[in-house]
Formats: C-alpha cells, sequence, structure tokens
C-alpha cells in the first residue's frame, strides 16, 4: 500500500509558495480552499505503452506510471528528462499560480504531440506525429490556483515538451517558471515497471477495460449522512446489528478515530444513519473487532482495547494489550484485525523508503509478518513472514487464513496467500525475517498489476448466494471488488479471478458482509496515485443483493490439457455456433527479483484446440496446446458473447495462477 503522505489539506500551501512568488517579484495569488499542501514544481508521469502511437491515446484505468518524478519548469528534451526513450505517453499535473486577472498566452512545443489543458479547458491542441514545433492558445485566467494538465506522446527518435507563457503585458514568451508551479507535496510516487495499455477502439468495460458500474446483482446505497466523510480503515459488527469503523488519520498523525453507526442494516438511507465518535487520539489504525463486550483496535505499534468505564460507549482510556516492533516509518502498518479462540490476527507491514523501495536496513525487526496475539497474555507470535505490504487479511472457504500483499520489492506483481505457519512468501529484508531461510511458498493468485489489481485489500469469503464459496477482494486503487474461485491442485490453492463490480464513491480499504447479507464498504484515498481516480478520498457505502440473475462467468477449473468454464446462465445459440473461434488465451510467468514490481516473462499466445459446450449449455471444456506450470493465464472471450436469454455477458476476461496442472 504505497501511498502519499498526507497532513492537514489546508495547511503549508501559503508557506511554501508565497516566498517563491515575492522573490520572483510577483503578487501573491489567493489561496484556493480546496488546494492540498502544495511543493514547487510540477509532477511528470511516463507511461511505457511499447507501441508508435501516431496520436495521444487514452490509458486503461488503474494502471501505474513507469515514472512518476517531480520537475522543475516544463522544459525537457532528453531521455533523462522523460525517464523513457521512445513509443511513451507523458502527463504533467500541476497547479499554476495567476498573479492578477488577464489573457494570457500559451505556447507548447512537442515533439510529437501534446495537448494543454487548464481548468479542464482544452488550450492547445498540439496532437499527431511532428517535429518540435510550437503551437499557440489563449486563455482568460482569474488571480489564483488553477489546475494545469498536458498530454504528450512520443513516438521515436527525438522528443521534447517545452511549455512557454506570456503573461499580460509580458512583450514575448518564456518558459512558466518555477515560481509559478506547484504540485501536491509529501508523496510516495508509486511507480511500476512493464509495458502500459492504451484503449482499443473494440475495448469495452468488462471486456479489455476495467467495469465502471455497479455489479448488476447488488442495489448501492450511501451510509454517509451529510457532512460526515470518514476515511475507513476498519469495520466490525456489534451484536445489536450495529457498525464499528476506524478512520485512518493521515500518514504520521495520531489522528485516527472510531465510531459507532446505527441504522446501517436493512432498508435505509444517509438521513437514517447516525455515527457516534466513540474513540481519538489513535495511531492511524488498520484493524477493529467487537471481543467479550469491548472494541479493539490495532495501532501501527500496538493491539489497544477501548475501555469504556461509565457505560456511555466513549472510551474513557486505551489500554494496551500487546507490542510489536515498531520503528516509527511512515508505512509501518498493522493491518486488519481477525479473532478466534483467543487469539488476534493480523499483518505487519515493512518499513520502505519514500520512493517505494523497501528500507535497508529495517528500523524493527521481524515485520513483514503475519502475527498472533494472546487476548490473554498480549504473547506476540510469528505465523509466516515474507510479506511486504500485506493490507488485507480475511477468513478463507474452509476457515484458513488468506492475505493480500501489494506489488513492489519482492512482488512483481500483487497476490492473494494462504497463510500456514512457518511459511515464507519471498519479500526478503535486512535483517532477515524470523522465516526467510524457509522455501518460498507459492501465491494462490497473482494479481497481474493495472489489468485486475493494483493495490489489493481485504479478502472477504461469500457464504451465501450464487458465488457462495467464493472470495472478494478490495482494491484501494484499482478500485471496486474482485472476485475469486479457489480449488486445489496436488494439495494447494490455486485459482481464477475476474472483474466483479466497480461504480463505487470510493476505492475500498475494508469490505464487510454485514448481519442483513449486505456488502458494506468502506475507504479512502490520499490523491496523487494512491487511491482511485475520479472518486473521494473517503466513503461507506453498501451493495445489498437483489436477486437478479447476471450472466457471468462462475468458475474456472483447470483440467489436465485446459480449463472448464461454468457459467451462471445457458450460452445462446449464436454463441454455441462461433464456440471454436471464441477464446483468445495467452500465459506468461513472473520472476520476483529486489527490484519494485517486474515485468511479464516469456508471455505467449496459446492456440484453443477444442471448445465443447455441456448439455445444459453453462459450461465449455478448452483444450489448449503448449500450457505450462508456474504460469498465469489469461482467457478472453470477446464479446458478442450472450446467454440464451439474449444478455451480454459481465466481464469477459479470467486470470487464471496455474502453479500446478491436474494430472489424469
Amino acid at each position: 500500500m504505497n501511498r502519499r503522505k498526507v497532513r492537514s489539506r489546508r495547511r503549508r500551501a501559503v508557506g511554501v509558495l508565497l516566498p517563491a512568488l515575492l522573490l520572483g517579484g510577483l503578487a501573491a495569488p489567493s489561496i484556493a480552499a480546496d488546494v492540498p499542501p502544495q511543493e514547487p514544481g510540477v509532477t511528470l508521469r511516463s507511461f511505457d505503452v511499447g507501441l508508435p502511437l501516431e496520436e495521444i491515446c487514452t490509458l486503461k484505468s488503474g494502471q501505474t506510471p513507469n515514472v512518476d518524478k517531480l520537475m522543475p519548469v516544463i522544459d525537457w528534451q532528453s531521455t533523462d528528462d522523460f525517464g523513457l526513450d521512445d513509443f511513451f505517453l507523458s502527463q504533467v499535473i500541476a497547479n499554476i499560480s495567476i498573479p492578477e486577472e488577464g489573457d494570457y498566452n500559451f505556447r507548447l512545443i512537442s515533439d510529437d504531440g501534446s495537448r494543454l489543458l487548464i481548468d479542464d479547458q482544452l488550450v492547445i491542441d498540439h496532437d499527431g506525429l511532428h517535429s518540435a514545433e510550437p503551437k499557440d492558445g489563449s486563455v482568460h485566467l482569474t488571480s489564483g490556483y488553477h489546475a494545469l494538465h498536458i498530454d504528450y506522446f512520443d513516438h521515436a527518435a527525438e522528443q521534447q515538451l517545452t511549455l512557454q507563457w506570456q503573461p499580460p503585458g509580458a512583450e514575448g514568451f518564456t518558459t512558466v517558471p518555477n515560481e509559478v508551479l506547484s504540485t501536491d507535496a509529501d508523496v510516495v510516487r508509486v511507480t511500476a515497471p512493464g509495458q502500459k495499455e492504451c484503449e482499443g477502439g473494440l475495448d469495452s468495460p468488462g471486456d479489455g477495460l476495467p467495469l465502471d458500474s455497479v455489479f448488476p446483482g447488488y442495489d448501492l446505497t450511501d451510509l454517509r449522512p451529510e457532512g460526515f466523510e470518514p476515511q475507513v480503515s476498519a469495520m466490525d459488527w456489534l451484536p445489536d446489528d450495529r457498525l464499528a469503523i476506524t478512520t485512518w488519520g493521515g500518514t504520521d498523525n495520531v489522528a485516527g478515530e472510531a465510531y459507532i453507526l446505527d441504522n446501517v442494516t436493512g432498508t435505509t438511507s444517509p438521513d437514517q444513519v447516525t455515527y457516534t465518535k466513540i474513540a481519538e487520539g489513535l495511531n492511524e489504525p488498520m484493524g477493529i473487532k467487537w471481543v467479550d463486550g469491548s472494541l479493539y483496535v490495532s495501532e501501527k505499534h500496538q493491539l489497544t482495547r477501548l475501555v469504556d468505564d461509565n457505560g456511555d460507549e466513549v472510551a474513557d482510556s486505551h489500554e494496551t494489550v500487546a507490542e510489536w516492533p515498531y520503528g516509527g516509518n511512515f508505512h509501518e502498518f498493522a493491518f486488519g484485525l481477525l479473532y478466534e479462540d483467543g487469539y488476534f490476527y493480523l499483518n505487519l507491514s515493512v518499513a520502505i523508503d519514500l520512493g517505494g523501495n523497501t528500507t535497508d536496513p529495517q528500523p524493527a525487526p521481524n515485520r513483514g509478518t503475519t502475527i498472533r496475539v494472546s487476548q490473554e497474555t498480549g504473547e506476540v507470535e510469528y505465523i509466516a513472514g515474507g510479506l511486504r505490504t500485506p493490507h488485507g487479511i480475511g477468513w478463507g472457504p474452509e476457515g484458513e487464513i488468506f492475505v493480500t500483499d501489494n506489488q513492489g520489492g519482492w512482488l512483481p506483481s500483487s497476490k492473494l496467500l494462504h497463510i500456514e505457519q512457518d511459511r515464507f512468501f519471498n519479500h526478503y529484508m535486512n535483517p532477515p525475517g524470523p522465516f526467510d531461510e524457509n522455501e518460498v511458498t507459492k501465491p494462490v493468485l497473482w494479481m497481474p498489476q493495472n489489468e485486475i489489481g493494483n493495490s489489493p485489500s481485504t479478502p472477504l469469503t461469500l457464504n451465501e448466494g450464487p458465488y457462495a464459496g467464493q472470495m472478494l477482494i478490495a482494491d484501494v486503487t484499482y478500485g471496486g471488488l474482485q472476485r475469486a474461485y479457489l480449488e486445489q491442485v496436488d494439495g494447494a490453492y490455486q485459482g481464477a479471478l475476474f472483474r466483479h463490480t466497480q461504480g463505487l464513491e470510493v476505492g475500498v480499504t475494508r469490505v464487510s458482509l454485514g448481519p442483513d447479507g449486505a456488502l458494506y464498504i468502506g475507504g479512502l484515498g490520499a490523491g496523487g496515485n494512491w487511491g482511485q481516480e475520479g472518486k473521494l478520498n473517503y466513503g461507506l457505502q453498501k451493495l445489498t443483493p437483489n436477486g437478479n440473475s447476471v450472466f457471468d462467468i462462475h468458475e474456472m477449473r483447470a483440467t489436465s490439457n485446459g480449463f472448464v468454464l461454468s457459467y451462471t446462465e445457458p450460452l445462446s445459440q449464436e454463441t454455441a455456433d462461433a464456440l471454436a473461434g471464441a477464446y483468445q488465451v495467452e500465459q506468461w510467468r513472473y520472476e520476483p527479483t529486489s527490484d519494485y514490481g517486474g515485468p511479464k516473462l516469456d508471455q505467449e499466445t496459446l492456440q484453443v484446440t477444442s471448445a465443447e459446450l455441456s448439455e445444459d449449455g453453462t459450461e465449455v471444456t478448452l483444450v489448449i496446446d503448449g500450457l505450462q506450470p508456474d504460469r498465469v493465464v489469461h482467457v478472453q472471450s470477446p464479446r458478442p458473447f450472450s446467454s440464451a436469454d439474449g444478455e451480454t455477458l459481465w466481464s469477459t476476461e479470467a486470470w487464471y495462477t496455474l502453479n500446478a496442472i491436474p494430472q489424469g
């Protein structure tokens, strides 16, 4: 869970920019109330698309850039500036401080195409293939801050992007100076290697693109009363069906809070929901659990019991139940909180540097672990290790513990893991963790970065409904919920991952199954590129099953020579007649290294030699040449692909982690 370091959204903006403006001889603009803390310069993000673009493309949403860095001005002409050589797309994100109202002329010089927007208004369209040549545009701007955005692409050979301006009364164009440019301060600039994808002409949500709406089998309900903006970091249920949540409080701030919400279950609305703050001053809490009449909270450094002395439910004191190694790093979270038979279970993340690399050496020992804590004595025991950012923890279909871990060093992509005693999951650190000498345990699921995940959080097993026994996996940056079908091959879990739902107000940190059978969704975001693009940085909603049948892939099971895909409804005759050519299959592998993230390796397209439909029309058996173990297999059946009732397939893609091929 790499994310920007956030403090108060209004402080420091004046302190950072006012001296610069006065030194530059410009009148200081008024400070916009909604501008977060700033630092001089602009944010440059570059994406390796690996294709000879002829115009600016639209990137598929949820992709992490290859390069993300702070630059003083927009005047770049080298690979060192952009961070990439050829075939890439760049985005420039900044605020421009306008000292006085008037008509401003801007000039873009680019090789190849570029586009300037100010306050989402197109000022210069300089798209297409061309050498470094200028194009001008004008816009009337009021004094103060204005959002500035540039899109740019490079085809091959030379590259340049320069932004100049001519303020009112100026005689000519000059490079827009550093003194009037600013970007969000104190951010963790998350990057990932590998090629990124542009939207294709035939892509649509759920078919080559992320979903963009709520799964039709749910009704969405907002749960936030007016003015209530919780950055939800944990949730659990009280015996009387009230919901307890914690809020994050911000990086390096001991400002997390706990609330109890009433009237959230059943038919309800934001106006009916009430909330009571019961605790404050928590150190970035990431787990909460009701046990034996008390609420317990996992803070970064300890397990805390909220003590209510007078029965008003507001905590009168915070009792330390247990402490664990903690070095004060912003990334040393204590994620989640499960409880069973006198013990709590949670995950400790490692310390990382602001650039995303694992801190070397670690400021505290034995991080990157799943731990067990005695409720009675507070003793901490280590169960498994080799974790990096294990944001989510939950119970599996047979009562086992499953954990999600986020891409980074030793994680070429995010993954789902099955926790058992003494397992090691391949993230090494200095000094070594308690299980670093053990054999590496393979992930249950790889979650290909930006395709079907980015910052996975809570895993949740469904116990009823059409997907009973399957898991949902929430995500902060990719957003929404993904669905996982798991099976055991050679005694170990592996399985398939499917898109499930989007359309929520916030990237999801926590999902909880309520007593009314609804899925309760809490989330947060911190701007920058940690958090779901275009969403709020707070949120609380629920998804209530409505009984609607949705045509979707139900399961994907491995066979000795391919897969069986089962569907929730019979296929249409038109789809059945075209099955022989309906499926596209590719496979690849990952190789963990100490580098942040990692590319797909040995990527290849496979041939479907047979596609046989079952008599009831709900299962397709695929025979595929060339499948290998220890691969991720991507299967897509592009639309049109419909049911017998004429319904279009909700999501056409599946990602199967083929650790082992079944025999026989």
